[in-house]
């Protein structure tokens, strides 16, 4: 109890509230020393999650404070810039953004656990039904902007799925692996920034102009600011959310609601198992679309294959393979939970001697969808 206590007195800490464009906002930032006292899509869905336990108003005002920002279309921002900005720090957003109050990408849709946390803490219909509507409007944003027609959703940036640095993405950035920690902050971090001011400075964020390129025709020669990329967690996350949203569609007694989420949590599952499995190395995989237009595999054995457990009715030799995964000490198995990258992946560098997160240190979000 000891130790839950000094983690609730730790993320109190970092606590941010007051008010901003004439809007209230109350919401704990991920780091007093990394990062600035902004909204993340992700972390906050988290911090509403270990908060419902303790004290769900605490959720409650993050998952309001988010939602303001909700877009008409239905998307959630991955970040809101709430913290204190001078004019040259508004200018430093606007060099990669459309605008100074959000970011014109998203980020791993994980509220719908966070809705159940705190619905299941709490029992509140009025909450319930305040937040589920917004989120099922936010799954079909996903459903309409990012999905080609295949069943699978794809991230146009890495920072989307929260997973920044994972080897998973090397191959959709051109960076090819031979040596074991080869990749280095200096030689992959400024891709990702990269990726960014080509959205802003080349396509000012037209969206229909960046998700319509096909190849690496439409980007001038510059191989380095491709990515689509159908990352595995994100899918499954998005697919089990819909299952989530079904679910508490249910608690409101809203059974057309509960249908349609149902409908759209099949279409995804049969996607990621007829499309992300691999029968050669009996495991799922992240899917990404070349620079050539071609779709192909990443083969990092990555936290991400393990995210399928999250669908309820996954075949069971697949699940099988998956937990013999998590069992086995020359992959997942560690003293410290489920690492980033398994063991045997070339890959593996658990401390942060690459400075980069997600190439094999220990994550607690991804252990709550796994285990």
């Amino acid at each position: 109890q000891s130790v839950v206590d000094a983690c609730y007195d730790a993320l109190e800490s970092h606590l941010c509230e007051g008010k901003k464009w004439g809007r209230p906002f109350h919401f704990y930032r991920p780091s007093l020393e990394k990062y600035s006292p902004d909204q993340w899509l992700w972390d906050s869905g988290a911090h509403m999650i270990v908060w419902s336990h303790k004290n769900a108003t605490n959720s409650i005002l993050d998952l309001r404070t988010m939602l303001q920002f909700q877009q008409p279309d239905g998307r959630i921002p991955e970040q809101i810039f709430w913290g204190e900005r001078d004019a040259q720090g508004d200018l430093n957003i606007l060099k990669q953004y459309s605008n100074t109050q959000f970011t014109d990408i998203t980020q791993m849709p994980v509220l719908p656990y966070s809705l159940r946390s705190i619905y299941n803490q709490t029992h509140d219909k009025a909450v319930l039904k305040e937040f589920l509507y917004p989120l099922v409007s936010y799954f079909k944003w996903w459903r309409s902007a990012r999905d080609k027609g295949d069943g699978l959703v794809f991230v146009i940036h890495n920072w989307e799925s929260g997973l920044d640095a994972s080897p998973a993405y090397d191959p959709a950035f051109h960076t090819f692996i031979t040596d074991v920690n080869e990749v280095t902050f200096s030689h992959l971090y400024p891709k990702f920034h990269q990726l960014i001011h080509t959205y802003k400075l080349k396509y000012n964020w037209d969206m229909d102009a960046i998700l319509n390129r096909q190849t690496a025709e439409d980007l001038q020669g510059n191989f380095d600011t491709w990515f689509f990329v159908k990352d595995l967690a994100v899918n499954c996350v998005y697919a089990s959310g819909w299952q989530l949203l079904a679910d508490l569609a249910a608690e409101l007694g809203d059974t057309e609601t509960q249908s349609y989420c149902v409908g759209e949590y099949q279409r995804s599952r049969d996607a990621i198992v007829n499309k992300m499995y691999s029968p050669v190395q009996q495991r799922y995989n992240t899917l990404f679309l070349d620079t050539d237009g071609v779709e192909k595999m990443s083969t990092a054995n990555t936290v991400q294959n393990l995210f399928p457990l999250l669908l309820h009715d996954l075949p069971a030799p697949h699940v099988q393979a998956i937990v013999s995964m998590v069992q086995d000490p020359r992959k997942f198995n560690t003293p410290f939970a489920l690492p980033t990258v398994s063991f045997d992946d070339p890959q593996f560098e658990p401390t942060f001697e690459a400075d980069l997160m997600w190439r094999g240190p220990v994550w607690g979000f991804n252990n709550l969808f796994v285990l």
